[in-house]
């Protein structure tokens, strides 16, 4: 095996780790914290348990086929088929979560009244049932037929018209639009508040104060939208444009290794996944430490875009209840549940 083989076998077997230990953090969190279990954190959960797989079969068995195993023909297009269909579970997970952000923003009322845990989950089912049909697809027979010697290969058995006109440009240039969409619409809001807050510091200084204390989360909130589709653009595209360039420039070449890395970056993207989602969230930080320490400690108030969105009124109260646990104090925030009879119900940050 020579060295190149041996960084990238090394690079995948740690990003599968990587991708395992941090998806599996944000399940176990999800399922035994019941603050968690709400409908946004249903489709973290579903991105969580793809990206859990594309660690324990995506990486393994990347490395498998770039040694050329199994010999059998069918063998090899359903592990290579495999790479296609996780992947595009953790696509199709990005765009619920950003749906779900967008009606929770762009109709409160509706989001209050019809955005259940069960109709969550039927959209999860949804889209992993899609993602598990067009993944599949080369198994169906969408292949480039047995290699001379039963050489097993990703360009050998999967038909680049397949990954350039059906997966790139269908299930992954539309996917990386609408989020472009869905995210700009919610800067828009961020930016739409800010011009709100101006006139409000002129009229009354410290209120103007409070909103503006607001804003700064508001703006941190749009910082992290822009990482998360950002992000998703630089571990996704490198790969799909050099598919896009073995199938229409025959005449192009590039190094085997800009492959290798671009595939490992579109890897990558799975164990980036848990940070942008959830670890920067307070609540999931305290139940880390309690699986980690068993102790309640202070946490920072460092919210992604997740958890700080809010659809409710902006005059519910809130209130802080203190419990003590090993002679260490922590804060337990209850937020009121919004009303959705108030009129001027508004989109707001907690």
């Amino acid at each position: 095996m020579d060295v190149t083989s041996q960084i990238y076998i090394s690079l995948e077997v740690i990003i599968g780790v990587a991708a395992v230990a941090g998806n599996s953090l944000v399940l176990v969190a999800i399922k035994r914290t019941p603050s968690l279990q709400t409908v946004t954190n249903c489709f973290i959960a579903s991105l969580a348990l793809a990206d859990l797989l594309v660690g324990i079969m995506v990486a393994p068995l990347a490395a498998l086929s770039y040694q050329g195993l199994p010999h059998d023909f069918m063998g090899c297009v359903f592990i290579n088929s495999l790479v296609v269909m996780f992947t595009q579970i953790s696509i199709f997970n990005l765009v619920a979560v950003a749906v779900e952000r967008f009606i929770a923003i762009n109709s409160p009322f509706f989001y209050q009244r019809h955005m259940t845990v069960h109709v969550a989950l039927y959209i999860v089912v949804a889209t992993w049932v899609a993602a598990i049909l067009i993944g599949l697809t080369p198994v169906f027979g969408w292949n480039l037929g047995p290699t001379p010697g039963n050489n097993c290969a990703f360009m050998l058995v999967i038909d680049m018209g397949y990954m350039v006109y059906f997966n790139f440009f269908g299930f992954v240039l539309l996917p990386l639009f609408i989020m472009f969409v869905l995210y700009s619409y919610i800067f828009y809001i961020v930016r739409k508040h800010m011009a709100k807050i101006a006139a409000l510091e002129i009229v009354q200084e410290s209120e103007g104060r409070q909103k503006q204390r607001q804003f700064r989360k508001e703006v941190k909130a749009a910082k992290s939208l822009a990482i998360v589709i950002g992000v998703f653009v630089i571990c996704w595209l490198p790969i799909h444009i050099l598919n896009s360039i073995n199938l229409l420039c025959k005449e192009c070449s590039y190094p085997s290794e800009l492959l290798l890395a671009a595939i490992l970056l579109s890897h990558a993207n799975s164990t980036v996944n848990p940070f942008l989602y959830a670890i920067g969230n307070d609540k999931y930080q305290m139940a880390f430490r309690k699986m980690c320490c068993q102790t309640c400690l202070p946490i920072s108030n460092t919210n992604t875009f997740s958890d700080e969105y809010y659809t409710g009124n902006p005059h519910v109260t809130k209130s802080s209840n203190t419990c003590h646990h090993n002679g260490v104090s922590k804060i337990m925030k209850n937020t009121q549940s919004p009303s959705a009879s108030t009129p001027n119900d508004i989109f707001y940050i907690k």
